[in-house]
């Protein structure tokens, strides 16, 4: 049996309910969504989280869809889904909850005093520290950009030899052809804002083994993500000996160690000229940027790189993200 959100669920038992997280001002309260699927047999609790950021649907509609057609009786250990752990930003489909302002994914562990976003990132982070073995953290990318699938493991000061070395496994049974390693030791210089207080950051710390799924693009149900999240989990399950049977992995995987944003210069519109996977040259035209006049102006690759994603929202305005590439990466 497992406790969860003082809720007791039996082995063999599929459980779906919802926990008070919060009253709005108008005193509707709200709701956090909670699936637990308990095995017959004993084992690992895995734990994925999902939509934090409330524009982020692919990953938490895997693990709900998943999470009926595992059978319990088949599952050694048990699989719980908090699918969408940031309702405010949900609501609005947002990265930030118009309450308080706040980004989830720099909330965690939580304060039980804190604010509105604060407060529910404690209610799940103080259930997953109790309960879990391992976790996934679910995201896209913004929607103004589009990616394939890709996964994201932190390298952490402290955190111990055993849990990299579990989360790192995680990580590539999960079976996406684009993986990312970021390690914190050093300065990054990667995304603006803080890190520390991540899910799979906060996890890991704690000794959980995490990492992050980042399935396509944000505001959107996008099918062959969904499938391919799906996989993923089921594949992270066979490694951790939840279910039976042989990891299934891509015939190449591609592991990148350096990443970075590229941004605008100028305004305007953009056009693409690489997609997400690509590998290109220094000197290639990545872009090519226009007013509505006669000329284009083209933005070459500085140095060869991995396009991780691009933006598919064509409006541009100086400083803004272009496209999410790697400057390092190898075969994996």
């Amino acid at each position: 049996m497992i406790r969860v959100f003082n809720h007791e669920i039996k082995e063999g038992e599929r459980a779906y309910f919802t926990v008070p997280a919060g009253e709005l001002a108008h005193k509707a309260v709200v709701q956090l969504p909670v699936i637990v699927v308990a095995g017959k047999k004993e084992g690992p609790v895995l734990w994925i989280n999902g939509t934090v950021h409330g524009d982020e649907l692919n990953g938490s509609y895997a693990a709900w869809e998943l999470s009926g057609e595992i059978d319990p009786e088949q599952l050694s250990g048990t699989l719980v889904v908090t699918p969408i752990c940031n309702p405010i930003a949900f609501e609005c489909r947002n990265k930030i909850s118009a309450i308080d302002n706040m980004d989830m994914d720099t909330a965690f562990p939580g304060d039980p005093e804190g604010m509105m976003t604060q407060r529910i990132a404690y209610m799940i982070y103080r259930e997953i520290k109790a309960n879990a073995g391992a976790v996934i953290s679910f995201h896209t990318m913004a929607t103004p950009y589009r990616a394939n699938p890709y996964s994201v493991r932190k390298i952490i000061p402290g955190v111990s030899d055993s849990v990299n070395e579990v989360s790192e496994g995680m990580q590539r049974a999960f079976g996406v052809v684009t993986n990312c390693v970021v390690d914190l030791r050093g300065d990054t210089n990667e995304l603006p804002g803080v890190t520390s207080g991540a899910l799979d950051i906060t996890c890991m710390k704690d000794g959980i083994p995490a990492f992050m799924g980042e399935m396509g693009q944000g505001g959107k149900v996008e099918t062959e993500y969904v499938e391919a999240a799906k996989k993923g989990i089921l594949n992270v399950m066979r490694y951790l000996k939840m279910l039976d049977g042989p990891v299934e992995k891509p015939g190449r995987q591609v592991l990148i160690t350096k990443r970075r944003f590229l941004r605008s210069d100028k305004g305007g519109m953009i056009r693409m000229n690489v997609k997400s996977g690509d590998e290109v040259k220094a000197g290639e035209s990545l872009l090519d940027l226009h007013y509505y006049g006669d000329e284009m102006e083209s933005y070459p690759a500085r140095s060869d790189c991995y396009v991780i994603g691009v933006r598919e929202n064509p409006v541009v305005s100086t400083g803004d993200r272009v496209a999410f590439v790697g400057t390092e990466w190898r075969t994996w």
